[in-house]
């Protein structure tokens, strides 16, 4: 049985755009976008936002009912000039990989004020075992945020399905990449100086990561 899944599409955008104004010509290029995807077999949602750290960057998540129908809606006609029509407001690569979030859809935590995102890389011949562990302490860590987070909405994880890239690596990396929601940026920052937090982020750290990397991002759905 296909699984559903989450696409999560990074794009750099071109100095100036304001994608957040729907009569600029960049909003227009982003609601056609979206307006597009939403059209297609297997499309289920959609969230967009700027990452707080670095506002040029636009997280797209895409929430489909398997990998198959993406790659469906890659393969029509229509997708060429979809691709030029969005390319038209970017300054770079567009970053594109799918994650088999649990739960899914990931709504909770991807639909909160701010959402934390964290990516853990490791070697691309991690084995079942650890997989197993890790996913378990990540279960472990999303309880004691349940029980102690204050303005913690939500929360899901998953392994990405294509294998990654880190500078600090070599070679291809398996990636878990997990999405927390916030009320706000500060109650995210403050919950990271709390004795709850301290005692339990280890459970994030196993020794077998290999780097991690970390963006707030203000999301919402459309």
């Amino acid at each position: 049985m296909a699984r559903p899944v989450t696409e999560v599409v990074t794009i750099p955008l071109q100095a100036g755009v304001d994608i957040n104004d729907p009569n600029s010509s960049a909003g227009k290029v982003l609601s056609d976008t979206l307006g597009t995807l939403s059209q297609q077999e297997g499309y289920q949602r959609a969230y967009k936002g700027l990452r707080v750290e670095s506002p040029n960057v636009l997280q797209v998540y895409i929430d489909w009912d398997s990998i198959e129908s993406h790659k469906k809606f890659m393969g029509q006609s229509h997708y060429g000039p979809f691709i030029q029509h969005l390319l038209s407001v970017v300054d770079g690569k567009i970053g594109v990989h799918h994650v088999e979030f649990n739960p899914h859809p990931p709504s909770a935590a991807v639909s909160s004020t701010v959402t934390e995102v964290v990516g853990h890389y490791f070697a691309a011949d991690l084995s079942d075992s650890e997989r197993s562990t890790f996913e378990s302490d990540v279960n472990k860590f999303a309880q004691v945020l349940e029980e102690s987070a204050k303005g913690h909405k939500g929360f899901a994880g998953g392994w990405i399905i294509e294998e990654q890239e880190h500078g600090d690596m070599e070679g291809k990396a398996k990636v878990w990449q997990t999405c927390i929601g916030w009320e706000s940026h500060e109650a995210h920052m403050a919950y990271r100086e709390t004795q709850a937090f301290k005692e339990n982020v280890y459970l994030l750290k196993p020794e077998s990561t290999k780097a991690m990397t970390m963006y707030d991002v203000k999301f919402q759905e459309v």
